[in-house]
């Protein structure tokens, strides 16, 4: 017998209409006494350290308990089995980048865009909107869910739970995107933080019509790029007309790795080196099996 869980819409979530701290407690897998404590000393089980970007600098993390933690990481799951829209692409079991980058083969024009420090600019009032609003809490539910789920007033970094919960929290906000993009036959992917939008071509004043959604939730975008016939990169995945291609820095690192590893070197210093070598292979390994699904050629 299968134990896939399937999808359900928004109004069959266990959160839907909840009302019952008791039953809120069962879903989360903890007591009703155990529920408020972590809800009242949410704040105080975090520790904050930096840790280092791929491309250099360091990036804070704000990181809950392991109790804390394991609740975060309960709520994600029962959102997560929500039946999210064809635009989400992460975190969605079955979706990936890759698969992110694919819906916009053949387009002649992209245009990407990142929001500029999401989980920090998704507020408790945003996910307080969420679930007593679109979920129908009551509102002392919704404030227990709130606090569980946020960190000093927005949605913290190292949390299991802020992936799809900044979704959740920016639902509005998304499906006046995704209106948008219909509207206009665009082509719009949601990647987290990354936003992909591409059509035959983009009209620069339907383009502003989506930033100024963006906007007026109190998010801000950067790192704009626009591609118009040429090779466009979404979320790290080269696409060339109807292909998809791998990046050819991923291919001089491997290249690069490989010929380190033939040089003697120190058993800490070989281990890293094979670890950076796993990692890159396996993301060549996945732009090359769903190009391979779909029938494409990966390389120049």
């Amino acid at each position: 017998m299968s134990t896939k869980q399937k999808a359900y819409p928004l109004h069959q979530s266990p959160f839907y209409k909840l009302a019952s701290k008791k039953r809120l407690a069962a879903l989360l897998g903890v007591t009703i006494p155990e529920m408020r404590k972590l809800a009242k000393d949410a704040d105080a089980l975090y520790s904050e350290f930096e840790v280092p970007k791929k491309n250099g600098g360091t990036r804070g993390v704000e990181n809950p308990r392991r109790q804390l933690k394991l609740v975060q990481a309960r709520i994600a799951r029962i959102l997560g089995r929500i039946a999210p829209p064809n635009y989400l692409f992460c975190p969605v079991k079955g979706r990936c980048y890759v698969t992110n980058a694919s819906q916009h083969r053949g387009q002649r024009t992209v245009h990407c865009l990142d929001i500029r420090k999401y989980y920090p600019s998704t507020s408790s009032r945003r996910v307080y909107w969420f679930f007593n609003k679109v979920m129908g809490c009551e509102p002392d539910i919704a404030g227990i869910l709130v606090k569980l789920a946020t960190y000093e007033g927005h949605l913290p970094t190292g949390s299991p739970l802020s992936p799809i919960m900044s979704f959740y929290a920016n639902y509005d906000v998304w499906d006046a995107v995704a209106t948008i993009c219909c509207k206009n036959n665009y082509r719009l992917t949601v990647y987290i933080d990354d936003v992909t939008i591409s059509g035959r071509s983009l009209s620069p004043a339907v383009l502003w019509d989506i930033k100024r959604a963006i906007h007026r939730a109190g998010l801000r975008y950067h790192k704009e790029k626009h591609y118009e016939d040429r090779p466009s990169e979404i979320t790290g995945v080269i696409v060339v007309g109807d292909r998809l291609v791998v990046p050819n820095r991923q291919l001089k690192k491997l290249h690069e790795i490989q010929i380190e590893l033939k040089i003697p070197q120190s058993s800490a210093t070989e281990e890293k080196l094979r670890e950076r070598l796993s990692g890159l292979q396996g993301q060549v390994a996945q732009i090359l099996a769903v190009a391979r699904k779909e029938g494409m050629i990966t390389f120049n």
